[in-house]
């Protein structure tokens, strides 16, 4: 399997450019209805990192900030390229990782989400492989299990 450190991505226009310098902690897809909304598609996929495996190559300076709250309360920071407007992760208060956009990397050949979370908002018309993701109705409660399952799923790829 390829490494899934060292993934480089950025924005649409390509005015801002990432690259990821440490393995992710898990990789999902999101059907809350905040997830869809900013991606305009029916989920998004959210890639935890540690903010401090980010490194922004091009552009970082640039980066424009929305803040809103999550449906737990807490602060969420989105950042987007200013130009054309790709949002490319999303932080929170304490931001010791953030959830990268994975669809904003270069190559998503060798991406493979362990769950799907926020089913109760999911489209009607989606169909879930229930034998072969991890699959919750809203957040997992524990993320950190989910997170261990995700490292040995990519080890065994």
């Amino acid at each position: 399997m390829t490494s899934l450190e060292n993934m480089e991505g950025g924005c649409q226009c390509g005015n801002i450019r990432y690259r990821i310098n440490a393995s992710p902690h898990i990789l999902y897809t999101c059907h809350c209805s905040d997830c869809q909304k900013q991606s305009s598609s029916a989920f998004g996929m959210s890639l935890i990192v540690d903010t401090a495996a980010v490194e922004f190559v091009n552009g970082d300076a640039d980066l424009k900030f929305w803040d809103t709250r999550g449906g737990d309360g807490k602060l969420k920071r989105c950042a987007f390229c200013p130009d054309c407007g790709t949002r490319l992760y999303h932080g929170s208060e304490d931001d010791q990782q953030i959830s990268i956009k994975a669809g904003s990397l270069d190559d998503t050949s060798q991406l493979q989400p362990i769950a799907h979370i926020w089913l109760r908002s999911a489209q009607p018309w989606v169909v879930f492989e229930r034998d072969k993701f991890h699959c919750f109705q809203q957040e997992p409660d524990n993320e950190e299990a989910l997170a261990q399952q995700w490292q040995k799923h990519t080890l065994n790829r």
